[in-house]
């Protein structure tokens, strides 16, 4: 998914859309891992909500341009956990959670939002409250993006770790993700990048289903935005 056509309007939604989101995924990160028992991530500062401490050139020009990316991972010792196995699953899932919840108040307040557009009778509270459906509803789709992408098994993205706890550390199958996933996932963000820069899926609907990532962000997360609209349908009319 490509952000295209951005508007100054739409560029800074998009930007402050980005930095919230990247910066609540770490943070989450580091709460769980002090509650896990690991000091690591408040040691070295990245227990904030202060998004240059989290912040990742690359992974933030990915999320602005392709639609998936990442911030600095926040530092986590295991080694310090309570519990080992519970403190990886639990640290690995807690951005994943966040970013869901994000998007889940996002939905809601973005529906909520387009409501009161429908009932507003100024130019100006029209566009005010336009630009705020706006901006909640690209919080909904860059957090649901961020989770299922974030879920994806390969190292090192949380979906590796999560897995990696319920399995032994010389597993065959983590230790082939994690001397090779990298490669495969940058393989995967390649193919999707150049079938949607050259527009491919116009040319042949193959290649729907050659971008095997975008396949996957575009079912999973769209049906995520699709259950979350659902629910706050029933409630905001």
């Amino acid at each position: 998914m490509i952000y295209q056509s951005y508007s100054v309007p739409g560029f800074i939604i998009v930007f402050f859309a980005v930095v919230i989101s990247m910066t609540m995924h770490e943070y989450a990160h580091g709460v769980v891992a002090l509650w896990n028992g690991d000091y690591t991530a408040k040691s070295s500062g990245r227990l904030t909500f202060n998004p240059l401490k989290h912040f990742d050139l690359i992974g933030f020009i990915m999320l602005m341009t392709v639609g998936y990316g990442y911030a600095k991972p926040v530092p986590v010792n295991p080694y310090n956990f309570k519990h080992p196995r519970r403190g990886i699953f639990t640290v690995s899932i807690a951005g994943i959670c966040m970013n869901l919840i994000l998007a889940f108040v996002s939905t809601a307040l973005y529906m909520g939002f387009g409501v009161w557009a429908g009932n507003t009778s100024t130019v100006f509270g029209l566009k005010v409250t336009l630009f705020f459906s706006e901006f909640f509803l690209y919080m909904t789709m860059i957090n649901t993006s961020l989770a299922v992408f974030n879920l994806l098994p390969f190292y090192p993205l949380d979906g590796f770790r999560i897995l990696e706890s319920f399995t032994r550390y010389n597993n065959k199958f983590t230790s082939f993700l994690r001397n090779y996933g990298r490669y495969i996932l940058i393989g995967l963000i390649g193919i999707s990048i150049i079938i949607d820069v050259f527009n491919l899926k116009a040319v042949s609907p193959a290649f729907y289903y050659i971008d095997i990532l975008g396949l996957i962000m575009d079912y999973v997360a769209g049906n995520i935005q699709y259950v979350f609209m659902l629910f706050w349908r029933l409630i905001i009319r």
